[in-house]
């Protein structure tokens, strides 16, 4: 029901706007999106090669080998009835190639493409009104996509098959010498979901939701450069623990006894370019705290850190396009799982794909990590771009976090090492990473990818075990905008 009521309220706003041409300037568009995966050894032992229902989870990294092909549609229409005024609305469907429906199956009845987790929403529904009661801010609200600088903290996480986007409202301001944002967005409404889940406390109040606010500002008057400056805050006080590591309690069940949670970001990033190299540096600093009920009102401390620095080269004249680039982040992670001190860095709402290899096995926290790339354009339409990526931890106290793992403690092989003495090694891993574009007209683009993820000395001391495999992924992806 609630399907078929968005699909039905996004229809008829879409309708209204499209029949109306002459009370508003109407453009349209949309996506479509196809993208072939296939995985190697997920839990780096080569000791398994199909589901096993009672060896792994459906989507969990018990299974060697994964293959899925999946699906995004897109369309969007932007009217604007005045000068001063924009609306936007995003429909999107997402589905993975026949993914069966859980509640046929369930029921003995046809495996349909129609059901569970296959999703037709609301990516994006804003307003927008320029030159806010003449004060020269322009003021957005609604369901919107938050991009800022490099993404490694907020970004709409394209390359995911359903993509982020916030109910948010955000005020801006630009001119020639800076730009600045101020964003509210609520992330999660406790109470609204009393309405939804028959499971939700009971008690659930305003103070129990996640609410992300942010200030984030661009200077333009530094020749050849660009020096953005935020700040965020994420008060959470839902019974769920946003942030977390192996200093935290653990989760257990939602009436866990987190009181609140407040996690501040400040930090700069300056991109530009001197002599034809560019580069880009961010550093990012996180304080905050996090109350425990159930400890008598002990506070654990946040305090971390990080940093990333990238350039490249395009040399001149050279063959085939020829560019070479460097690259170094890290993140802070935490020494001692007892003293109540949080030191693990946070990667809030990012679009990790891409930052830190493009397996999507490494996250911005608890990191050590430097990559060489080049790329070249070997023929007219067709790009090229090989990287290699080294992964270490900053503290073996702490866990690895994947990408995909940037807000909950990892479990499993990748939870921290234990003991006074940790006995697992810094050394990650390593990945290699090849990436291909093809420009096959205006519309349409393809490209593809096949990685390796060569195991580090991490991983066996973590198994327990020297029996281990490299991790493979390829990829065929298709992209038509239209």
């Amino acid at each position: 029901m609630r399907k078929f009521l968005t699909l039905f309220l996004a229809s008829f706003v879409a309708l209204a706007i499209w029949t109306a041409p002459s009370y508003a300037e109407v453009s349209f568009g949309g996506e479509l999106r196809i993208r072939a995966e296939s995985w190697l050894n997920t839990d780096f032992s080569d000791d398994k090669n199909s589901y096993d229902s009672t060896d792994c989870s459906l989507y969990g990294s018990g299974c060697d080998q994964r293959a899925f092909i999946g699906q995004r549609a897109r369309l969007w229409g932007m009217a604007k009835p005045t000068d001063d005024t924009t609306i936007k609305l995003t429909i999107q469907d997402t589905r993975y190639w026949g993914e069966y429906g859980q509640r046929a199956y369930n029921n003995g009845g046809p495996s349909l493409t129609d059901e569970w987790e296959n999703v037709t929403d609301l990516h994006e529904a804003w307003l927008q009104i320029d030159n806010f009661f003449n004060t020269g801010v322009a003021f957005k609200i609604g369901r919107q996509e938050l991009v800022y600088g490099d993404q490694r903290l907020v970004g709409n996480f394209g390359w995911s098959n359903y993509g982020r986007s916030f109910d948010a409202a955000k005020f801006m301001y630009g001119s020639d010498q800076f730009d600045v944002d101020f964003w509210y967005s609520k992330i999660s409404d406790s109470t609204a979901a009393q309405f939804e889940y028959p499971f939700g406390p009971a008690n659930s109040a305003a103070d129990e939701d996640q609410d992300f606010y942010g200030i984030y500002g661009t200077l333009k008057t530094i020749p050849n450069n660009t020096l953005d400056l935020y700040v965020m805050y994420l008060r959470d006080g839902s019974p769920f623990l946003f942030v977390e590591n192996p200093d935290t309690p653990s989760l257990g069940t939602p009436n866990i006894t987190m009181e609140e949670q407040n996690l501040w970001t400040y930090g700069a990033r300056l991109k530009g370019d001197v002599a034809g190299v560019d580069y880009t540096v961010e550093v990012p600093f996180q304080t905050g705290e996090i109350t425990d009920k159930a400890a008598l009102g002990t506070d654990y401390d946040i305090s971390a850190w990080a940093w990333a620095a990238r350039a490249g080269y395009t040399i001149p004249n050279a063959p085939v396009g020829l560019r070479i680039g460097a690259e170094y982040v890290f993140a802070q992670g935490d020494d001692d799982a007892s003293d109540g001190d949080i030191n693990t860095f946070s990667n809030l709402f990012p679009t990790n794909h891409s930052h830190m290899g493009f397996m999507d096995q490494q996250g911005w926290r608890n990191v050590k990590a430097w990559n060489v790339n080049v790329a070249a354009k070997p023929v007219d339409k067709l790009s090229a771009r090989l990287d290699y990526w080294d992964f270490r931890l900053d503290e073996t106290a702490d866990a690895w976090y994947g990408a995909g793992a940037w807000m909950n403690q990892p479990t499993g092989m990748r939870s921290a090492c234990t003991g006074a003495s940790p006995s697992c090694d810094e050394h990650v891993g390593s990945e290699v990473d090849l990436t291909l574009n093809y420009a096959y007209n205006k519309a349409v683009g393809i490209q593809a990818g096949v990685s390796r993820f060569f195991v580090g000395d991490f991983i066996e001391d973590a198994l327990g075990t020297s029996d281990v495999d490299d991790m493979d992924w390829a990829y065929l992806q298709f992209t038509a905008n239209f």
